[in-house]
């Protein structure tokens, strides 16, 4: 990205628009740099913007904009929708944001990913069952997404970290405004063996009304969300809403009938999210496969081809036939390509002549 394109974007974040607005705005103009090349009369014409939105898409441009050093070196990255890297199961859902912020290194293996979530305050059996759950699908091939704050998103993440593998902090203030400031240390290790992810401006303040928000990309990521320990009024059941609304797993851990931070657990029970015990019951449910532990966490060299057969593979059997399709290659060399993967422990033979990913 040249440094006319980061700052055209960061001046449009800035403004801090729905989603929406900014697709709107790029989508008429063609690009982000035209939107600011533009009349404020052609703005005007941009469907879903108000006249309010003029004028701050006006005063914007007239204010000195700084670029945050950390944008600068590379420390941070802006991944844009159309970027490879920008996680493809926020792709499938709407009006996700057109760009994130990115601290640490994305990988295509994070489309595989299991949210947890619960309240801020956990009983010592709340952390504890966290970081059990956490383990055990992290080192069967899962990344954990969670975010960030203290209590169980902690748990969540250390564990996976101490389990060798990726985890995913969603956060609800900027990249440049750490919350909470005492998990620094953490986002550091987070971003060092997976990624600390904002969908706000890099200076954003943790305001209240933005945790609601980002729970949306908690819930979207996961194949699934598991909620630990919540009362009745908890960010994480709004997380476990979404995330039923977008078609993903509800996973639910029972605990004590006496304890008010199980309720909200208990109650997602009884409108019928799945009871949980152990990682294995999401793991089944997920349809995850999985190969020893003692595999290489790293890919292996691969081809070209096996790799867009390696992208398009999924936890749900899908027919040779229609693999050939999506990666647009003949069935034969499909076939070919999906032994090797099978042979390198990356793929697995289902009935009926469907393959699915190994993790």
């Amino acid at each position: 990205m040249s440094r006319a394109e980061l700052e055209a974007w960061l001046r449009l974040l800035n403004l801090e628009f729905s989603p929406s607005k900014v697709r709107a705005l790029v989508a008429q103009f063609g690009t982000v740099e035209g939107v600011w090349s533009a009349k404020p009369s052609a703005w005007s014409e941009v469907p879903g913007l108000r006249p309010a939105d003029v004028v701050a898409l006006e005063r914007a441009l007239q204010e000195p904009l700084e670029v945050p050093p950390a944008l600068l070196n590379g420390q941070v990255r802006l991944l844009l929708e159309s970027d490879p890297l920008y996680p493809a199961p926020l792709k499938e859902l709407p009006d996700m944001p057109m760009a994130l912020f990115v601290w640490g290194e994305l990988q295509e293996r994070d489309r595989f990913a299991v949210s947890i979530v619960g309240t801020r305050n956990p009983s010592s059996y709340g952390r504890m069952v966290a970081e059990r759950l956490a383990r055990d699908l992290s080192e069967a091939g899962l990344t954990i997404v969670s975010g960030g704050a203290l209590g169980i998103d902690s748990a969540s993440h250390r564990a996976a970290l101490e389990a060798g593998g990726r985890t995913i902090a969603i956060i609800g203030s900027g990249l440049g405004r750490l919350y909470p400031a005492e998990n620094r240390r953490l986002f550091e290790r987070i971003a060092e063996q997976g990624a600390v992810i904002s969908q706000y401006p890099y200076m954003a303040e943790p305001d209240a009304w933005r945790f609601p928000v980002r729970n949306q990309l908690i819930a979207g990521w996961g194949l699934g969300t598991v909620v630990v320990e919540a009362p009745e009024a908890s960010g994480a059941l709004i997380t476990a809403r979404l995330a039923a609304e977008y078609g993903r797993e509800v996973f639910a851990v029972p605990g004590n009938i006496d304890n008010p931070k199980a309720k909200g657990c208990h109650q997602l029970i009884k409108d019928g999210a799945t009871l949980i015990d152990s990682a294995q019951d999401v793991l089944d449910a997920l349809g995850v496969q999985t190969q020893p532990r003692e595999r290489a966490p790293t890919l292996p060299v691969l081809t070209e081809a096996q790799e867009r057969l390696l992208n398009a593979l999924t936890l749900q059997p899908q027919h040779l036939d229609a693999l050939a399709r999506t990666v647009q290659l003949p069935v034969q060399q499909v076939q070919v390509e999906l032994t090797m993967l099978e042979m390198l422990g990356l793929a697995r033979r289902m009935p009926g002549g469907t393959f699915v990913r190994v993790l």
